[in-house]
């Protein structure tokens, strides 16, 4: 029996005021957040179990104010709580650290924090089903199959295992151990026919069930066949795409099952019978949707063009791969795992991924998604005994696609990328290297393609021409899945390959308006215009001093590959407020000094970010950052201690690929502007401070910690 603990949580950012969200959720991350819930138990059984199918990216998980464990990215977890929970007033508190977390965000895709995937609660009796794993051969040129179904529990026990087929027993027995068995006349799974079977083991107790265990299998060969993939004895080439998650603008890693069965359907009728699941384990329903259209799919940790000498990461990366590998073994629509994409060889860490797939399911191929050298890639992969190839040949030739396809010969070689901006404005392009692919196919050369991209993503670090104002183009469909300029001809290609090569054809050039233009915009102030008095501050703005700081790029592991291309940085070019500073002061050494000779009951200080240091990215929440002095004509002062994540957050709203959003507890948003969405989004907030409504002298505002570069546009009477 489940029990959903999804629904409203508390929810606070930071150490920061509790508000409330709605679970399972995505959000532009935000540093360290933290989720708690109450809640009581339904039912009363002898053990239970709290399940989470995936956060992002590494949590702390407290019941009733006890440490129960840790979690890592995407991965499901289960923790018996059996001696911890009560009947009523649980409080379980999840502590989240999303950019700054070791095996966290990436650099080649926005990124999103949250309670991604469902929670719940299981109840089971003391002893219980805790895996099934099903594996299974074709014998008799075939026709016929066998399998076992090994089962694992809490305690030994004897189980009864039935294999059905739309309702009607095939074959049932009663055992303890693993055993063998054969089925005659098997029928195949594939993606010209997902035929399905329905398997379900019972843990007996005095020969009644006590625990059920239910899942869909199918019966399937998938191996390498000298310089090309066979499913079921017959060679196939692998027709696919790249898929990240998300779905639309802002759905994050939280999707439903009707977007991505939507998503899967239009892939699988646009010909491919190969989605790559990019880059990280996606949600569990994708396999499910993946085993019953047809298409065949692999699974990944997460490891994007990372440092793989980095002990605690790979340690990290290689637990996520496990736990994959564990979740989804028994689907037949997964036929290999891919255990980093683009990283530098590291033979230490290569070795360990195979190991880590073939210990747990050694049933299926081993690789990597690789762009290093050809004679790289031939020494590691047979080093390390990787099944086969890949390569992605990103170029406007075909050149080096051929020339991987002649000298990475000895084993089967798949591009799992190729394409990009390189083709998705010019469907002929795309034609001809799908024709020259699949001619490398037919002369024993390559065994599979997969496009890179299937839908438009944020990106906020490339650049144009594979981004244009934040949105990763180089796609088939589009955001809301509207099919973009290439995809009649990429789905053309496909179809034609099931014919013949000669009968493809190319289509004609076509006009396409590459968009350029970029141009500063500003969003609508939240709070209104600033109409009060401005005060003058003493110091001028120095504009190439806060170029000069804009342009030191965030050293963070966000941000390490690519670095953002500063022009403007952030300085007000248009007049958005009365008296606001066009150029920001940056408070550095020499404190600012504005102006007294007034009575006010509240300063308005306009600002309050800091270039490169600053929450959520860098330093510690609650660190102290500046000093406000405001000094009365009577000689009393009044001192407010600015501290980071409290009163200041950074000046940036994108790091790396992503957006983040940077949230304090008493300075808020007032704009956000920018002048290029591919690097240069900033915003500016707003601190209130009371007064005593007494004659004012000045006001001085100085740094107390050198590592921040803080930004202040103006300080006003409102």
């Amino acid at each position: 029996m489940i029990q959903t603990l999804n629904g409203i949580w508390n929810y606070r950012i930071g150490k920061g005021k509790w508000t409330t969200k709605s679970v399972p959720f995505s959000e532009l991350c935000v540093g360290h957040f933290e989720c708690q819930r109450c809640f009581d138990l339904e039912n009363s059984s002898e053990t239970v179990l709290l399940k989470f199918d995936g956060i992002t990216y590494n949590a702390r998980v407290y019941l009733n104010d006890t440490y129960i464990g840790n979690m890592l990215p995407y991965s499901e977890y289960i923790f018996d709580i059996t001696k911890l929970v009560k009947k009523r007033g649980n409080s379980l508190l999840v502590e989240i650290e999303d950019i700054n977390a070791s095996f966290g965000p990436s650099e080649g895709w926005e990124n999103y924090g949250g309670i991604i995937r469902n929670v719940s609660l299981i109840y089971k009796k003391k002893c219980y089903i805790t895996d099934v794993f099903f594996t299974q051969s074709l014998i008799n040129n075939y026709t016929d199959a066998e399998y076992t179904v090994r089962v694992s529990s809490s305690l030994p026990s004897k189980y009864r295992i039935t294999l059905s087929c739309k309702g009607t027993i095939i074959d049932t027995y009663i055992s303890n151990e693993c055993q063998t068995r054969s089925i005659k006349n098997v029928k195949l799974w594939s993606p010209l026919s997902p035929f399905l079977y329905t398997l379900t083991v019972e843990l007996l107790e005095k020969d009644i069930a006590i625990d059920t265990y239910k899942l869909q299998v199918g019966f399937r060969e998938f191996k390498c066949n000298k310089n090309h993939f066979a499913l079921n004895g017959k060679d196939i080439f692998l027709k696919g795409v790249c898929k990240h998650e998300m779905y639309g603008l802002n759905s994050g890693h939280t999707v439903s099952y009707e977007e991505i069965y939507k998503d899967l359907k239009m892939i699988k009728d646009a010909g491919c019978n190969f989605v790559r699941l990019v880059h990280y384990p996606h949600n569990k329903a994708t396999l499910d949707i993946a085993d019953e259209l047809g298409l065949l799919c692999c699974e990944e940790p997460g490891m994007w063009q990372a440092d793989v000498t980095d002990t605690k990461l790979t340690e990290e990366c290689l637990e996520v791969l496990k736990r994959v590998v564990l979740r989804d073994r028994n689907h037949p629509s997964i036929v290999f795992y891919l255990a980093f994409n683009e990283c530098d060889f590291e033979e230490g860490f290569l070795k360990n991924a195979v190991k880590v797939c073939r210990e747990n399911d050694g049933t299926r191929l081993v690789s990597g998604a690789n762009n290093m050298s050809n004679e790289d890639t031939k020494k590691y992969y047979n080093l390390c005994d990787l099944d086969f190839y890949t390569m992605h040949p990103y170029s406007d030739t075909f050149d080096m696609a051929k020339k991987a396809s002649k000298e990475l010969c000895d084993k089967p070689l798949m591009f799992t990328e190729w394409g990009g901006y390189y083709v998705y404005d010019n469907p002929r392009l795309l034609t001809e290297f799908l024709m020259s692919m699949y001619e490398l196919y037919t002369k024993n050369a390559l065994c599979g393609t997969c496009l890179w991209y299937w839908a438009e993503i944020n990106d906020y670090n490339r650049g144009a021409p594979a981004c244009i104002d934040g949105t990763l183009k180089e796609a088939l469909v589009d955001f809301n899945r509207k099919p973009n300029l290439i995809y009649d001809a990429f789905c053309s290609a496909l179809k034609s390959m099931e014919s013949s090569i000669d009968k493809m054809e190319l289509p004609k050039y076509s006009d396409y308006e590459k968009i350029t233009t970029i141009c500063d915009t500003y969003e609508a102030c939240k709070y209104g215009e600033l109409n009060g008095q401005a005060l003058r501050c003493l110091s001028e703005p120095d504009y190439n001093n806060v170029l000069s700081v804009a342009k030191m790029n965030l050293e963070t592991r966000l941000a390490k590959t690519r670095k953002k291309q500063i022009t403007h940085g952030p300085v007000l070019e248009n007049e958005e407020f009365c008296g606001a500073s066009k150029i920001p002061y940056l408070i550095s050494d020499a404190p600012l000094i504005f102006e007294g000779g007034f009575s006010t009951d509240k300063l308005s200080i306009l600002g309050m970010t800091s270039l490169n240091y600053g929450y959520p990215i860098l330093g510690d929440y609650g660190q102290d950052v500046l000093e406000i002095s405001i000094q009365y004509e009577d000689g009393e002062y009044q001192n407010y201690i600015a501290k980071n994540g409290i009163d200041i957050t950074i000046a940036y709203t994108s790091v790396g690929s992503s957006r983040i959003n940077p949230i304090s507890e008493n300075a808020k948003r007032i704009l956000s502007f920018s002048y290029d969405k591919n690097f240069e989004e900033y915003i500016i907030n707003l601190l209130e401070i009371k007064t005593k409504k007494k004659p004012i002298s000045q006001v001085k505002i100085k740094s107390l910690n050198p590592s921040y570069n803080v930004l202040i546009y103006g300080i006003f009477l409102t």
